[in-house]
């Protein structure tokens, strides 16, 4: 399974590549300047190899078993197996080492008979924090340290005037920190677009609920945690039981946005069960090299249509060489 993945992270590393190089071309905000950024703000020569950004995570495998009745819906021949090897990751957000932090990742990369491969990126929020490379660029960019200090001055005052900023720090606080991998949602943020069995394209986002409910520590239990304490419990709590989560598309209605990732939809959404995710195994951390890039889709899935996209699978690209 690993070598049939690695050939996937190549295929998508030159993919990313070649859509990087249009990028330097055309826009004054690219990949190799919000690569540039991450470095200043998360750099440690100590650990030159490790990843930029979601630094901390581990690795685990599972099986993905599609809906007997997804197909009658989606035309999706990666959904056709039975059952498709999963490669999960789970991280933290940012360059953030401690676990006891609100923001969460979590990749699922299935591996299908045919050499198909669906790398699914996602976080524990509904919406991104930008909407704009510009604002992508600003928001890190903002938290830069100058002179060895940050300006938490400026970074008020620039939030408070950034409506997708304001608007993620509201969402967020609304999001507690979890007790585990096993209690906690992920989501696309991205709207992709999937074809219909009548052909028609159909505009949704994904998410992965988990079984065990989503679950938060309060204020007291997070302080008698460890800085790492979601690898250890993972790992207590395999051993005893497989992890699982239901994916299920959310179809947009015909006014919501779907080239925002800022945008919240709200209100009742017609949803597709797509399958169950089962999470059975650690597998150390030796998946922290890799690279995954959403842009890594099958047959029948095709990319969103907002600013950010193809941005992160540029940038991905670009981190991933400069750490080798």
């Amino acid at each position: 399974m690993r070598n049939k993945i690695g050939f996937s992270l190549i295929h998508g590393l030159i993919a990313g590549s070649m859509f990087f190089c249009g990028a330097l071309l055309a826009d004054e905000v690219n990949a190799e300047k919000i690569a540039d950024t991450f470095y200043k703000l998360n750099y440690n020569p100590k650990t030159p190899h490790m990843k930029i950004n979601h630094t901390k995570g581990f690795c685990s495998i599972g099986q993905f078993k599609p809906n007997s009745k997804v197909l009658e819906r989606l035309n999706i021949k990666l959904l056709s197996q039975k059952e498709i090897p999963a490669l999960v990751r789970y991280s933290l957000g940012g360059a953030e080492m401690d676990d006891r932090s609100k923001g969460r990742g979590m990749v699922v990369r299935l591996q299908g008979e045919d050499g198909a491969t669906w790398t699914m990126v996602m976080l524990n929020s509904e919406i991104n924090f930008a909407r704009t490379p510009e604002e992508f660029l600003k928001f890190f960019e903002m938290k830069i340290p100058v002179n060895g200090k940050v300006d938490m001055q400026k970074i008020k005052e620039i939030t408070e005037s950034t409506p997708s900023f304001k608007n993620f720090n509201a969402y967020m606080k609304n999001v507690g920190i979890s007790k585990s991998v096993a209690n906690t949602a992920y989501y696309s943020v991205h709207t992709f677009w999937f074809e219909g069995k009548d052909g028609k394209q159909i505009a949704a986002r994904w998410k992965f609920v988990p079984t065990d409910g989503v679950k938060y520590l309060s204020d007291s239990e997070v302080k008698k945690q460890s800085k790492d304490f979601l690898e250890s419990e993972f790992k207590a709590r395999v051993a005893k039981k497989p992890i699982g989560y239901k994916m299920y598309l959310v179809l947009a209605n015909p006014n919501d946005p779907t080239n925002d990732t800022t945008a919240l939809w709200s209100g009742k959404h017609q949803e597709i069960f797509v399958g169950d995710l089962s999470v059975d195994s650690y597998d150390g951390l030796s998946c922290n090299g890799d690279v995954f890039f959403p842009n890594d889709l099958p047959s029948g899935i095709n990319p969103p249509k907002d600013p950010i996209f193809e941005l992160r699978n540029e940038t991905y690209g670009i981190t991933f060489g400069r750490r080798q």
